[in-house]
């Protein structure tokens, strides 16, 4: 069920909304034959819904677990997107106006539109990741013979 605010109870106080989204709901097309970040798990929401003049100010914290494969060792890993302080404004009236059904305003697609944003281009299992072991042996290599031509280089220009 996707997660919607009801403007009839919105106009008479601010609604506080919390529990978890499918994944399925939420729609992410993660999981492409190559890309790096496979899957995701539920999203655990608690977000707080206000009204705004003709807009509704939404905050609140979210957070979801990815399927990830490392960008630098290629080791499965998984990535916790926490977003502590989570806000969006919807307009209920102008050029950017958000859909109206019913008495219903639904949030889902803000949200994955700001997990989408949110995540990594090139995940990494650690910061100090260094890579297979076979590259790193190819990197160094080939630092060592362009450092030998920039010392051929040196000794030509003291001549």
């Amino acid at each position: 069920m996707p997660i919607t605010i009801n403007l009839d109870k919105l106009n008479k106080e601010d609604l506080l909304l919390s529990g978890d989204l499918l994944t399925d709901e939420l729609q992410l097309d993660l999981g492409g034959k190559h890309d790096l970040i496979r899957s995701a798990g539920n999203l655990n929401y608690e977000i707080n819904a206000s009204k705004a003049d003709d807009s509704i100010l939404v905050q609140g914290h979210l957070k979801i677990n990815f399927s990830c494969e490392c960008a630098r060792c290629i080791k499965l890993f998984t990535h916790t997107m926490d977003l502590p302080s989570w806000t969006t404004v919807l307009s209920l009236c102008g050029p950017d106006t958000t859909e109206v059904i019913g008495e219903y305003v639904d949030l889902t697609p803000s949200i994955r539109e700001d997990i989408l944003l949110s995540l990594p281009r090139h995940p990494l299992c650690d910061e100090s990741c260094k890579g297979l072991a076979s590259q790193r042996k190819v990197v160094q290599e080939e630092n060592k013979n362009q450092s030998d031509a920039w010392d051929k280089l040196d000794q030509w220009k003291q001549l």
